[in-house]
């Protein structure tokens, strides 16, 4: 799972979200022209349902994380800490799996590997240089309208963003407290020294200070389309709580059993 991706699709849920009416949008995104999904989200009072390659339901108030598996009718339920323990513990097994799997000499070689990459996380990389522009183009996305700007990063163009102005933050979203939540979710320095988490993207993107972020395209270093995510319908509408609620015949998952459940997948 994308956190820092993932982090910037809830900010933009939640700061459209009113105090007695919620919103469920729709957005499609694709991967080098290619990959395709559609994610259904639903957003009402500090809380989030996404529906899509995953089903996510987050309870912001009480900090409360809860990973659906509808296939297995079963769930997984704990905090932002407890929920980054847990896939730490999974990728340590799966790399015990693989290692027990390979030849002296594979084993070797892959030590060797995750020895350069550690070196690697060390390296302190150059900060990047991130402007953001306002263009004078407007395009007319899910019946609203949309500001485009392009983010620049080094002097070459890495993504371009429409933003509407017409949908604006609330004051009553604690925004400071989901950053938090998501960080708590992320492996330690994950997005650390990426164009994302610079003050100026941040502006634009990550806290919407201009409006809410309709669409998204990503380019390569090469200057070629790399991903496209685009809102294709937007609904306001009061929302029952028992949306944002797990079914009640499902079953809850231990950590073990979620683990392995993910290893599988």
């Amino acid at each position: 799972m994308k956190s820092k991706g993932l982090f910037l699709v809830f900010v933009t849920l939640f700061l459209v979200s009113q105090a007695f009416a919620g919103w469920v949008m729709e957005e499609v995104s694709s991967y080098g022209g290619e990959q395709k999904s559609t994610d259904i989200r639903y957003v009402q009072q500090n809380k989030v349902k996404s529906v899509g390659s995953e089903t996510i339901i987050i309870d912001l108030e009480k900090g409360i994380f809860n990973f659906i598996i509808p296939e297995r009718e079963a769930y997984w339920s704990g905090t932002p800490k407890e929920f980054r323990k847990l896939m730490e513990e999974g990728k340590k097994m799966m790399e015990e799996q693989q290692l027990k799997s390979m030849t002296p000499e594979q084993r070797e070689a892959y030590k060797q590997y995750m020895k350069t990459r550690e070196e690697e996380v060390k390296t302190v990389a150059p900060k990047q240089k991130v402007e953001v522009k306002k263009t004078s183009e407007k395009a007319k996305i899910a019946g609203y309208s949309g500001q485009k700007y392009e983010v620049w990063v080094d002097g070459k163009l890495k993504e371009e963003l429409w933003v509407c102005a017409d949908i604006m933050p609330r004051d009553d979203i604690d925004i400071k407290k989901l950053d938090q939540f998501f960080k708590t979710m992320n492996e330690p320095d994950e997005d650390e020294g990426s164009y994302e988490s610079s003050p100026e993207y941040e502006k634009i993107a990550t806290y919407m200070e201009k409006g809410y972020k309709l669409k998204s395209i990503t380019y390569d270093e090469h200057g070629m389309e790399k991903s496209v995510g685009e809102t294709i319908k937007i609904e306001k509408k009061n929302i029952a709580d028992s949306e944002f609620k797990v079914p009640k015949n499902y079953k809850k998952l231990n950590d073990e059993e979620f683990i392995r459940g993910m290893m599988k997948q």
